[in-house]
């Protein structure tokens, strides 16, 4: 919900206010998960500590496209993106031992300082891009028409809604994996979460791959990675069906692991694209625009494919669903007209 009005808030107020204002928050409010007494309360602090959150995906992304020229940008994002994998191992490893000896009230604690520290690392180091270096990018003002040209803006929409089909695969294939090892290939616990491991792997050397792609081999087409990821993607979904209770641990671990580097290894090549369809001073709204739609993806993909194992009782179907949103995606993503960015 706070995607669009970060995307404005950043473009207003710029780079280095929204990033320490967003870290701040986001890790002042989880610390209230201490202090968690219910579901519903719990719940309502998550929420909020979205709002900080929120804002992430689009500063981060434009401090980039600031720092960096168009024909570096896929690599730094690339290499920006693979912290969200980076994290989530360090937090996979760190927060159950931390949990485990202290409770999991100070799980959350521990996620909230390192995120208010965080805040005030970028305050002190983090550098604001001079306004006579990037000239378009100076922050300003939003207007109604600003809005109005990045809503209808044919692009925006198409690379957004071809991305709630890579969002649906990436979010159901990193909720379910664990889930069908165990049930459905009858893996143990702890070797299913090997898998899974590989897996966000597989889209931490995907992110860097598409990066290099798009700067070094496709002359700093965005359009490009990301079909090439989705043509991955719809492949593998396919493969996976061939996936079974007698497959090697090796054929597992490449399906899985190709898996990831396409449908998570996408991310990033989405937002440079969607910057670089509007006018540069518009860059942090349209990305805050395209996320507020292509977070449907993540929001609705894993209900709708838990919902396909519970009523047919097979993950068959579920992976369909997962083609299905592939050819969705690619189709989408084929119809985007890319502009060259000098």
């Amino acid at each position: 919900m706070f995607q669009l009005p970060a995307g404005w808030l950043i473009d207003r107020f710029g780079v280095k206010r929204m990033l320490v204002a967003s870290c701040f928050a986001a890790g002042a409010i989880i610390c209230g998960m201490y202090f968690a007494s219910s579901l519903p309360i719990a719940s309502a602090v998550l929420f909020l500590g979205g709002f900080g959150y929120g804002c992430f995906p689009a500063v981060a992304t434009k401090a980039l496209l600031l720092w960096f020229p168009p024909t570096e940008r896929g690599t730094a994002v690339g290499l920006q993106q693979t912290s969200i994998n980076a994290a989530g191992i360090i937090t996979a490893v760190s927060l159950p031992i931390l949990a485990g000896v202290l409770g999991w009230r100070f799980g959350f604690i521990g996620v909230g300082v390192f995120s208010i520290v965080v805040a005030f690392v970028v305050y002190v180091f983090y550098r604001e891009v001079s306004v006579e270096r990037v000239g378009p990018f100076a922050r300003r003002k939003s207007s109604l028409a600003d809005l109005r040209e990045v809503v209808f803006n044919r692009n925006i929409l198409l690379v957004s809604a071809s991305c709630i089909g890579f969002m649906a695969v990436d979010y159901c294939l990193t909720t379910y994996l664990v889930i069908y090892l165990t049930e459905s290939v009858g893996l143990a616990v702890a070797l299913a979460g090997v898998f899974l491991a590989l897996t966000n792997i597989g889209g931490l050397i995907g992110k860097l791959f598409f990066g290099v792609m798009s700067d070094r081999f496709f002359g700093g087409s965005r359009k490009k990675p990301l079909l090439v990821a989705g043509f991955v993607m719809l492949t593998v979904s396919v493969a996976v069906q061939a996936v079974s209770p007698t497959s090697p641990g090796w054929l597992i671990a490449l399906v899985f692991g190709v898996f990831g580097f396409s449908a998570i290894g996408w991310g990033g090549m989405n937002l440079i694209l969607v910057s670089e369809s509007t006018r540069k001073e518009n860059s942090g709204l349209a990305m805050g625009f395209s996320l507020m739609i292509l977070l449907i993806g993540n929001i609705a993909g894993p209900p709708i494919f838990g919902y396909i194992v519970d009523v047919t009782g097979s993950y068959s179907p579920a992976w369909w669903f997962l083609t299905a949103c592939s050819v969705g995606a690619v189709a989408l993503m084929l119809l985007v007209r890319e502009r060259k960015e000098e």
